[in-house]
C-alpha cells in the first residue's frame, strides 16, 4: 500500500529521510518495477486523458523541442462544465503533437484517483506541505525542458518507461513562486546550474528526491515513458507576513497616513509601526495561530462514502469520559482520570479529534464528518473504534 510515507520512500524509511534528506540534497531511491503500479499505468492514463470534458490548455499544456506548443495549435473554445468559456484541448491534434516528440503535462492530478488522493494526502500528512501533483508524458528522446530549477521539493516518481535526469550542483536558495524567480533569464540558469553533479537514469518504480531550487533537466528515452512529479510546498515567513496585514489592520498605527515631506516624523511613525508589529509576533495568539496555521496547512481532500454515508447519517454516540482530561507532557499525550496519575498514552496525531470527542456530551455520525473533513474517513473510523473499546464512548 502507498498510502504511507514510510511505504513511498522505502527502503530508508519516513524517519531517516526527513532527518538526513529532506530540503539537504537529492536522492535517488531504485524500486521494484511494480511499486507504483497501483498508482498510474497506461490504461488509467489512457482513462483521465479520455475525459476530455475535465481539461483546459492550462491544466493540459504540450512542449516541443524545450518551446511551450501554442494554444491555439491543438486547443479551441468550448463551453466548460460550469458554463463559462474555456480553451479545450483536441484529442486529434495532442495526439498528433505526441507522435512528433512532444512532452504532454497533466497537471493537477492528485485529485482525479483514489489512488492518487491517498498518495498525495499521504506525503502532506508526513511532511506537513501542502502536495499538488503533474504527470509528464515524453518519448523520442526529447528534451521537453531546459535546465531550471522548481520553487517547491519535488518526488518524481517514475511510472513508465525510462527516463534520464541530469542533475547539477547549483541550488538557488529559497526560490518561491514569485516574479522575482520565474522572470529569471535562461541564460541566469545556464550560468547558475554549475557543474553536473549526477547523470540518473529513471526506471519505472523509482523516485527522485529534488529539494526546491535545485537545478536539473529531463530527456526521454525513444520510447513512451511517464513519471509523476509531487511538489511540496511549506509554510513560509512570508506567510507570518501576509497574516501580520489582517492583525495589523486594527492597529491605528497601522491605518494612519505616513507623514510627508518630514523625514523625522516618517523615521518616528516607522518606529511606531515595528513596536506594534515586534508586540503582535510576541503575543500568544499569534503563536496559537501560526501553531494552527501550520497544522492544517494541506489541501482538502475530502472523500464520499455512498450509500453508508446516508445510510448511516444518523449514527450517534454518547461520551462517557466524565472526568477524563487530554494532557501533554514534553510532546506526549495522553487521557487521564481525575484521581488519578496514571496516563493512557495516546498518539499525537489524533490529539484534535480527541479533544474534540472530550469536549461535547455526544455527537452523530454527521457532525464527526463535518468537524474532520480533511481527515481520512478509515482514520476517524479506527479512532471512534478504539475509543468504543476504551468505553469512553458508546453508541447511543
Amino acid at each position: 500500500m502507498l498510502d504511507s510515507f514510510d511505504a513511498i520512500v522505502a527502503p530508508i524509511g519516513a524517519a531517516e529521510f526527513k532527518a538526513e534528506v529532506l530540503g539537504r540534497r537529492p536522492l535517488h531511491l531504485e524500486g521494484p518495477s511494480d511499486k507504483w503500479a497501483e498508482l498510474m499505468s497506461w490504461p488509467v492514463l489512457n482513462e483521465l486523458l479520455g475525459m476530455s470534458s475535465i481539461w483546459s490548455a492550462a491544466s493540459l499544456p504540450l512542449v516541443l523541442d524545450k518551446d511551450p506548443v501554442p494554444v491555439t495549435a491543438y486547443a479551441a473554445p468550448a463551453v466548460g462544465r460550469d458554463g463559462g468559456q474555456v480553451l479545450r484541448p483536441d484529442p486529434t491534434k495532442v495526439q498528433d503533437y505526441l507522435r512528433r516528440g512532444a512532452t504532454l503535462v497533466a497537471n493537477d492530478i492528485d485529485q482525479l484517483t483514489p489512488a492518487l488522493r491517498a498518495f498525495a494526502g499521504a506525503m502532506e500528512q508526513a511532511l506537513g506541505g501542502k502536495v499538488q501533483a503533474n504527470l509528464y508524458l515524453s518519448s523520442k528522446r526529447k528534451q521537453g525542458f531546459r535546465v531550471h530549477y522548481d520553487t517547491h521539493d519535488v518526488f518524481a516518481v517514475h511510472v513508465m518507461g525510462e527516463k534520464r535526469w541530469f542533475v547539477f550542483e547549483g541550488r538557488a536558495e529559497a526560490p518561491i513562486a514569485h516574479l522575482m524567480f520565474k522572470s529569471q533569464p535562461q541564460d541566469h540558469h545556464d550560468r547558475a546550474k554549475g557543474a553536473l553533479w549526477k547523470e540518473i537514469r529513471l526506471k519505472a518504480g523509482d523516485l527522485l528526491y529534488l529539494p526546491r531550487g535545485q537545478y536539473h533537466y529531463a530527456l526521454a528515452e525513444d520510447g513512451p515513458c511517464a513519471h509523476i512529479a509531487f511538489g511540496v510546498t511549506y509554510p513560509i515567513g512570508l506567510d507570518v507576513v501576509s497574516y501580520l496585514f489582517e492583525r495589523m489592520v486594527a492597529e491605528p498605527v497601522a491605518r494612519h497616513n505616513l507623514p510627508q515631506g518630514d523625514a523625522a516624523a516618517l523615521a518616528r511613525r516607522l518606529n511606531e509601526l515595528a513596536e506594534r508589529i515586534t508586540a503582535v509576533l510576541g503575543d500568544a495568539q499569534t503563536a496559537k495561530d501560526l501553531a494552527a496555521f501550520i497544522a492544517g496547512f494541506r489541501y482538502p481532500r475530502a472523500e464520499y462514502a455512498l450509500p453508508e454515508l446516508i445510510e448511516r447519517a444518523e449514527e450517534r454516540w454518547v461520551v462517557r469520559a466524565k472526568g477524563v482530561r487530554l494532557v501533554e507532557a514534553g510532546g506526549r499525550y495522553g487521557l487521564v482520570r481525575e484521581g488519578s496519575r496514571e496516563a493512557v498514552e495516546v498518539p499525537a496525531e489524533v490529539k484534535t479529534e480527541i479533544a474534540w470527542v472530550l469536549a461535547r456530551p455526544g455527537f452523530t455520525r454527521h457532525e464527526v464528518a463535518q468537524a474532520f473533513a480533511e481527515v481520512p474517513r478509515a482514520k476517524v473510523d479506527r479512532l471512534l473504534r478504539d475509543l468504543e473499546r476504551m468505553a469512553l464512548i458508546a453508541p447511543a
